[in-house]
């Protein structure tokens, strides 16, 4: 019997297997979740990933990262993931995406994909990520583990269902964190984790995921699982009213210009005193305050030490994209490809999308 990879896959019902390898998924976090997610799409037939992380790998990894090997110690996660996906099935399209999410896929880009994976590991990020899937509607599973416990947040229903800022209040949402890493210091050592949970996690996620490609009913609600009981329940969602996260942008005028081209050639797309705003801040100048040392640095801001005292220098920041030099290349700014820019005009403020970098300009 000669039967076709995805053969078992095509006997259940509803099962359509050409939708999933047309779906485009971002994952972003590729930690032991998004590992896990990755992993079990790519097995399912989904041929497009995009998958974000600016981290590198560290030996704790690999306890929970099916993708990761010991060689890959110190690769960027993205790369040694899409190699191994590559492996896995070989007719994968991986996009590594080695970046902040916000400088690594533009709002069009979540906008036009079919799903994203939340696999984040802090509050701060995902509310970053719930508040661009809401600037342009798009739906999004949200994914988290605790010590012993884990969670399933799925928000298919934008902008009229619940997203992951409805279920803070307003201190909740404006109140910082910091990520868990492998990297942190003993004194804020990171939670415990361990794979059979980040497994259920991870796979659930997926699960849902290729359900709503293929248009298949889903949960509506948090699923919580709790590992020390073994029990399994569903927590309902309500949307709030007053919650920020729900305010799709205006339509957006697409112009030829990608985030490889330069401010300048930005700006000749533009209303002449046009002033196209980032959507977060870029570096313009680094200032030590020490020394009054200042030197010009356009670009992401970054920790740098002043070259005089040795401490660190402080960064002077910009938000509109009209004060950056005008041969500087809008990548260089943190602009993700596929990018919508909001534009001050006067008294309007208008949209403009850039193209994706695998699109011609012509």
């Amino acid at each position: 019997m000669n039967e076709g990879r995805y053969h078992r896959n095509t006997l259940l019902p509803g099962w359509n297997q050409e939708r999933l390898a047309q779906a485009t998924v971002v994952v972003m976090g590729m930690g032991a979740l998004g590992n896990v997610a990755a992993q079990a799409l790519a097995l399912a037939g989904v041929k497009h990933l995009i998958l974000c992380d600016m981290d590198r790998i560290e030996r704790p990894n690999l306890s929970r990262a099916p993708l990761f090997r010991e060689s890959d110690t110190g690769r960027l996660k993205v790369e040694a993931a899409a190699d191994a996906l590559r492996r896995l099935v070989p007719d994968i399209r991986p996009d590594p995406r080695p970046d902040r999410l916000e400088h690594a896929v533009g709002l069009a880009e979540l906008r036009d994909a079919d799903l994203i994976l939340g696999c984040l590991d802090s509050k701060t990020a995902r509310l970053e990520l719930a508040g661009r899937c809401g600037l342009v509607a798009a739906p999004w599973i949200d994914g988290a583990t605790g010590v012993w416990d884990g969670e399933i947040r799925p928000y298919l229903d934008p902008p009229q269902g619940p997203c992951f800022g409805c279920g803070l209040d307003e201190t909740a949402r404006s109140t910082p964190d910091t990520p868990r890493s492998c990297r942190v210091s003993a004194k804020d050592a990171p939670a415990g984790a361990t794979a059979p949970l980040s497994f259920i996690v991870g796979s659930q996620m997926a699960l849902l995921a290729v359900r709503h490609i293929m248009g298949l009913p889903t949960a509506k609600d948090i699923l919580v699982l709790q590992g020390n009981s073994g029990q399994v329940f569903l927590s309902k969602q309500k949307r709030d009213p007053f919650c920020p996260y729900h305010s799709p942008l205006p339509l957006a005028r697409k112009i030829p210009v990608g985030n490889r081209a330069t401010v300048q050639e930005l700006l000749a797309q533009l209303p002449p005193e046009a002033h196209p705003l980032a959507w977060k801040p870029f570096q313009a100048a680094a200032v030590c305050r020490k020394c009054g040392i200042s030197e010009q640095r356009i670009g992401k801001p970054e920790n740098i030490d002043c070259p005089s005292c040795g401490i660190p220098m402080g960064s002077r920041t910009q938000m509109d994209i009209a004060m950056a030099p005008k041969r500087t290349e809008l990548k260089s700014l943190g602009i993700a490809p596929g990018e919508i820019l909001p534009v001050k005009t006067g008294e309007k403020t208008i949209c403009v999308e850039l193209i994706h970098e695998q699109e011609d300009a012509s």
